[in-house]
């Protein structure tokens, strides 16, 4: 913290490099060192004007180099990181604060980012997060602090609040260094001991950075950024013509933040250090080292010294050239301070009346203007306290502001819920949705076009939930669903168009169902799952098609299904039973039957069982020398299953299927397989593509029954 006989190292004020003040004495040099990572040198300029001399500022463009340049000091010191400079601001900040403990760290970010920010660092050690554009009062009460921590961190603390005592550097400095501005400043010219040492001192500085840092825990638990209190530029000598304290409902204007300090000295001495820096050009700055402390602490000790008197009120020219330079600019913050210093150093001033006007003026129709409506409630409230604005003007912004705040509470409301919409927290909770606020909004703003767009978005949300769940087969959920959307004032088309709609989605669904079940029946009947296995075979496939009722095409399609699966079993049936697989045949035939197979098919095929009383036979084909005489004429070797090569198994299928009049493989069936189940799909898909030169008997291609052994060995 620098104390009121502290100076910058370069004079700031001056328009003429050639009346900068000559490097200060080491006594006056700053005792904290600041890294900046940042690649802005408007940020740099602002920064180095609200720091006031106090600290050196060293740029960077890399975390890196701010490591090092912390880690490489004894001196305290100080991180600041701009946020835009940076593209994981607390993956920095981390960094910094593990390799370098003892750096105060404090981070700006733009306004529109800076809960953003704060969020991200929320967690860590930084002291704050301040905004830019930087507000000069703001930011430099904040940086006073923060030069204090680094400071007693370096003197041998470990971290804040450590409360290590430094000694003030050489000068005189009284209680009035600790007091806001009084109207008379020759009232109470008390004065501290030479060394400056004494335990007010040390009670203004140490309330200073516990203040901060009570207001840095409540802006990391809060999200806000609210001054707390203006107690650390007090510490400075640099105080508030009128301090606010923060809260977190109500916007608060920060302050003008003037030198109000008063040196002790002789009346003589005094005024020959307010010519110098007159003639410097020192005339409000560095603090403690400038025109206006010295005339006023020369008329602190003399109340009649005439030139005291007029040496005030050549600074308050200077003041008022600065309050139009900065009026005609727009820079109103600046203009603040000026007024501010002007009734500091010539509170008679003519012109302060009229000026308070201009700049109550300025500010509340700039923030009514950007629709910044808690800034100008505050400025209002500030503007009606001062008294300088008239009330027919005073009414007019009332009414303004009136109209700004209901549009800012019925956009923050739209926007609510237009966000618990995307969250889906349309009805609950009760006290945090969608419908909750909307009530609101109609409360506040009935007609308004943002409240008719948010019911029709939550209309439309209640819709969408209630098509998924019709979609699900959920009525219950789906009805209330509707009876929201009714209660949100939902029209009788809007409800049968939505049915409507629910009818045709049901109907695609249904249609892309059965033309799924159609596609799966034919799959497993040309590769000769006519059964089995259980859930995924021809015949559980068809009874889901049948179930599912179709129509058109598709119950064309199921009809002719159910023909070709009762032939593929009628015909397989045929194998079994001259295979002597009678139980299996006639379960197949019974299958046969249940799909419409004829009874005289399955008469047929009944007769062939060895079992019952001969029949007169024809003669016929030899089917198993057909069979060892079938020349194959195309072959598919069967690939070995993934898993199997990963769990390293091997094993064998027996297959039996039927060697049709054409060549082809059908009525395939897995008679025995080892390990079971493994490689039964790989051997079924190898013969399925099989080819044989067609079997004759008498001349005609005749249908032949095979068995065949498919062994899978892992390679070596």
């Amino acid at each position: 913290m620098a104390n009121p006989a502290s100076s910058a190292p370069e004079n700031l004020e001056s328009g003429n490099p050639a009346n900068a003040q000559a490097t200060p004495p080491p006594t006056q040099r700053p005792t904290v060192d600041l890294t900046a990572l940042t690649d802005r040198d408007d940020f740099l300029l602002e920064l180095g004007e609200a720091l006031g001399g106090q600290a050196s500022v060293n740029p960077v463009d890399s975390i890196d180099t701010a490591i090092g340049q912390l880690a490489g000091t004894k001196r305290g010191q100080m991180l600041v990181i701009d946020a835009r400079a940076t593209s994981d601001v607390r993956a920095d900040v981390r960094r910094a604060t593990e390799q370098a403990p003892n750096a105060v760290v404090i981070v700006f970010a733009e306004t529109d980012a800076e809960k953003q920010i704060a969020s991200a660092v929320k967690g860590t050690s930084v002291f704050a997060v301040l905004t830019i554009p930087i507000e000069r009062p703001k930011t430099a009460a904040v940086l006073d602090a923060a030069i204090a921590d680094a400071a007693s961190r370096s003197a041998g603390g470990s971290g804040p609040g450590t409360g290590t005592e430094r000694s003030s550097a050489t000068g005189t400095v009284t209680l009035d260094a600790f007091r806001p501005a009084m109207s008379d400043p020759a009232k109470e010219p008390q004065e501290l001991e030479p060394d400056g040492r004494k335990w007010g001192l040390w009670a203004g500085v140490g309330a200073a950075v516990v203040a901060l840092a009570a207001g840095g825990a409540w802006y990391f638990s809060h999200g806000k950024t609210e001054p707390v209190t203006h107690a650390a530029a007090q510490a400075s000598g640099t105080v508030a013509t009128h301090v606010v304290a923060a809260t977190p409902k109500a916007a608060v204007v920060p302050q003008p933040i003037v030198d109000t300090s008063i040196v002790a000295g002789r009346v003589d001495d005094l005024l020959e250090k307010a010519r110098r820096a007159m003639r410097d050009r020192r005339f409000t700055a560095p603090t403690g080292d400038n025109a206006l402390v010295f005339y006023r602490s020369a008329l602190a000790a003399d109340p009649k010294s005439g030139e005291a008197q007029d040496g005030l009120r050549r600074v308050g020219d200077v003041c008022i050239s600065r309050f139009h330079d900065a009026m005609s600019g727009a820079h109103y913050n600046t203009a603040a301070v000026a007024l501010a210093t002007l009734k500091l150093a010539d509170p008679s001033d003519p012109h302060l009346g009229a000026f308070q006007l201009q700049l109550s003026t300025a500010q509340i129709t700039q923030a009514l203007g950007a629709g910044h409506a808690n800034h100008a409630a505050a400025l209002l409230r500030q503007a009606q306290q001062a008294g300088a604005v008239p009330a027919a003007q005073l009414a007019t912004w009332h009414a303004e502001l009136a109209r700004v705040q209901q549009k800012d509470k019925v956009q923050s409301l739209a926007k609510l819920v237009r966000d618990r919409i995307r969250a889906g927290e349309l009805t609950s909770p009760a006290d945090d949705s969608a419908q909750n606020y909307l009530s609101q909004l109609r409360t506040a703003a009935p007609s308004a076009s943002a409240t008719e767009q948010a019911a029709s978005a939550l209309t439309a949300a209640f819709f969408s939930k209630a098509q998924q769940d019709a979609l699900a087969g959920d009525t219950a959920a789906e009805s209330r669903w509707l009876a929201a959307a009714r209660a949100n004032g939902a029209s009788a088309a809007e409800l049968a168009q939505f049915q409507r709609q629910i009818a045709s989605a049901q109907a695609a669904s249904a249609h892309q169902k059965i033309e799924h079940l159609v596609s799966l029946v034919r799959a497993r009947l040309s590769s000769g799952e006519l059964t089995s296995p259980a859930g995924d075979s021809a015949a559980d496939y068809l009874q889901q098609l049948e179930g599912s009722r179709p129509t058109g095409s598709a119950a064309a399609a199921a009809a002719q299904d159910r023909r070709a699966l009762a032939a593929k079993l009628i015909g397989r049936a045929r194998m079994e039973m001259r295979s002597h697989e009678t139980a299996q045949a006639h379960a197949d035939l019974a299958s046969a039957a249940r799909w419409g197979a004829s009874a005289a098919a399955v008469a047929a095929v009944r007769r062939l069982d060895v079992s019952a009383p001969a029949e007169p036979q024809r003669a016929g084909p030899d089917l198993r020398m057909l069979a060892a005489e079938l020349k194959r004429i195309h072959y598919a070797a069967p690939q070995y299953p993934n898993q199997a090569l990963d769990d390293r198994i091997g094993g064998s299928v027996i297959v039996q299927f039927v060697v049709n009049p054409q060549g082809r493989t059908t009525d395939l069936k897995v008679i025995q397989s080892t390990p079971q189940g493994v490689f039964d799909r790989a051997a079924m898909d190898a013969i399925a593509e099989w080819r044989y030169r067609p079997a004759k008997y008498d001349g005609r291609p005749v249908a032949v029954p095979v068995r065949t052994l498919i062994r899978f060995v892992l390679p070596n």
